[in-house]
């Protein structure tokens, strides 16, 4: 397969995005865009609309063994931790391409926990043809993504398969429990299909029999989900190395945002320049929703909704957090947290 994201028009500056793989015809999807809509989607899954772009089934072929690998970063995190902002705010025409959760990543974390990467199965080699496909969308400048925490998977490929750095974003056990209690029955069936997932990365027994687990409130579940996802992204982002890992938690972020975002500028050496944290600051975006850009949303009405659920949950919070210690004391290893993310005049 030729690296489908470097294929530019030279007039329109379209490119082939890898937007989904099929294990059964050896092949990945490439649809017809350019930087721009990438940038503008807060989801490049299956909610983009894309009905009115080219699509193509391209064959998957092997890379010879001398390519580089792709400086591609990541953002692997554990959802309600301003990810997707974060990501928006590390876009930047001409120097930087922040993809949000590429649909094709959930299906590579699929494949791979199907085994269907593996040498002789159908999409052996796959991880690297993908992370190129991605690596090369940017006309100029670095692409990072942002993938769905359904495809923190492909850390482990990524550690070895790129060249860039990858960040552990997360939000504190309490602050999970209650975005997940603000969403009511719809993040409670999330809760449960991300666990499903989690558990299968993990590849730990767990102390729970399968009635336990049905018998489990929606929060309980969470408290639990909330600590696989750090052990798993812990433990995978061990293969990349100190020098290539960072943390943040998503609450040192809200503190100071133009210090989070010029820190991360630099981690991910982007080259933005002090100038673009304090546009991104004084621009739209921190005063919308990240996942619904139509709707007016500050970091203190995130705040003050947290705070109203935190006051409706009072003590079960702290019950929650407790009992899922001492539920599965063991749970969290012995991987350390990737060194945390630092600035002048961070908090945390």
């Amino acid at each position: 397969m030729t690296k489908p994201g470097g294929a530019f028009n030279a007039s329109t500056r379209s490119l082939w995005f890898p937007a989904d793989l099929d294990a059964a015809r050896r092949s990945l999807l490439l649809v017809e865009t350019d930087e721009v809509t990438l940038a503008e989607q807060p989801f490049l899954d299956r909610r983009w609309r894309r009905t009115a772009l080219a699509e193509r089934w391209a064959p998957l072929e092997p890379v010879g063994a001398a390519d580089e690998a792709p400086g591609l970063g990541f953002i692997f995190h554990t959802s309600f931790c301003c990810s997707t902002l974060i990501a928006a705010a590390l876009d930047r025409r001409g120097r930087s391409l922040a993809l949000r959760e590429p649909w094709v990543l959930v299906q590579l974390a699929d494949a791979l926990r199907a085994g269907q990467c593996e040498p002789g199965q159908p999409l052996e080699g796959a991880p690297g043809l993908v992370f190129r496909a991605l690596a090369g969308l940017a006309s100029a400048g670095k692409v990072v993504v942002k993938p769905s925490n359904f495809a923190n998977r492909v850390a482990r490929e990524a550690a070895h398969g790129t060249s860039g750095r990858a960040l552990l974003l997360y939000s504190d056990q309490p602050s999970f429990l209650i975005s997940i209690a603000k969403g009511g029955v719809q993040l409670g069936r999330f809760v449960r299909s991300l666990f499903a997932t989690v558990a299968a990365d993990l590849g730990e027994r767990m102390p729970f029999t399968g009635r336990d687990l049905l018998e489990m409130a929606d929060l309980e579940l969470a408290a639990l989900v909330w600590r696989m996802q750090m052990a798993v992204v812990k433990r995978d982002l061990a293969r990349y190395g100190p020098a290539r890992t960072a943390s943040l938690d998503s609450e040192a972020f809200l503190a100071d945002p133009p210090g989070a975002i010029a820190a991360l500028d630099g981690f991910f050496n982007l080259g933005l320049g002090p100038a673009h944290a304090r546009e991104v600051v004084e621009g739209p975006l921190l005063g919308r929703h990240a996942k619904t850009p139509e709707l007016a949303f500050t970091p203190s009405d995130r705040l003050s909704q947290a705070a109203a659920v935190r006051e409706r949950l009072g003590g079960d919070l702290d019950r929650l957090v407790e009992w899922s210690h001492t539920a599965w004391p063991d749970l969290d290893g012995s991987n350390s947290m990737p060194p945390p993310l630092t600035w002048t005049g961070a908090t945390s």
